[in-house]
């Protein structure tokens, strides 16, 4: 099998070249491979500048001879193998892959394995019941966790944050809020008072309360930088019963201490 190999001509110096160059780009020109390549002459085997000492060659003879064949085309690419350097040899990736592959861009995808602590019902006033007609306060928890693990095949870090609520009351009407909300007490309100995170129901009956959490997410490697991930995910908590009843204002003479036999007592 013939193999096409650079050309290279010694002349002394001073002296015009026998081989101008479009002969030596066609590959027409005498190999002349005589003791005056080296030292400080060409490598054939390495196609580039050697420093060798004289007459050194790989499967050659001194002064002459076969010349070695040219090195074998690299094996191909593994999946973890990468060729960050357009036009070099690629080189397997050792370090984190965002060091690697400085453009690299993660999906939500990449990081189902790291899961978000679902959002918590922590209080509800008044508590696990309502009045048809008035507001009950609800009050959710979540907060910014950061989870530990491995993220394509390194050790890696996943944050999630917080940034709003969505609420389902269990009678057809949902809500999203900011915050998680508070209690009336931290909010200096009086009972029954209207607040972010409170719902109306207008009819009796038993309903179950759910409330969700949206997340954005952001992961680094080795302690390095925080980079985000492109949009947001929704976790939901459990389900909260509350028993909505009704109410009725009657007018009296007095407290059914005063007046056992009251309407109401």
């Amino acid at each position: 099998m013939a193999f096409l190999l650079p050309l290279f001509v010694a002349t002394e110096p001073g002296a015009e070249s026998a081989c101008p160059e479009w002969a030596a780009v066609a590959g027409v020109c005498p190999i002349d491979v005589g003791a005056e390549l080296s030292p400080g002459g060409v490598d054939l085997s390495a196609g580039g500048s050697s420093g060798g000492g004289a007459g050194e060659s790989d499967g050659g003879s001194e002064g002459g001879g076969a010349l070695p064949l040219p090195p074998a085309p690299p094996a191909p690419l593994s999946p973890e193998e990468t060729d960050p350097n357009d036009n070099r040899p690629p080189t397997r990736c050792t370090d984190a892959p965002d060091v690697c592959d400085p453009q690299l861009v993660l999906t939500w995808s990449d990081i189902a394995s790291f899961r978000a602590t679902p959002p918590v019902l922590t209080l509800m006033e008044p508590e696990g019941w309502a009045v048809k007609g008035l507001p009950m306060n609800l009050v959710a928890a979540a907060s910014v966790e950061e989870i530990a693990g491995s993220l394509l095949g390194f050790p890696a870090e996943v944050r999630f944050t917080p940034t709003a609520f969505a609420w389902d009351y269990g009678d057809s009407q949902t809500g999203r809020t900011a915050t998680g909300g508070a209690s009336w007490a931290e909010l200096g309100l009086p009972d029954f008072s209207a607040t972010s995170t409170s719902h109306v129901y207008g009819a009796r009956g038993e309903y179950s309360v759910t409330v969700g959490v949206e997340l954005t997410a952001e992961y680094r490697f080795a302690g390095g930088a925080w980079r985000p991930i492109a949009g947001s995910v929704g976790v939901a908590g459990s389900a909260a019963p509350v028993v909505v009843k009704s109410a009725t204002t009657v007018l009296v003479s007095g407290s059914c201490v005063e007046n056992p036999r009251g309407p109401g007592c």
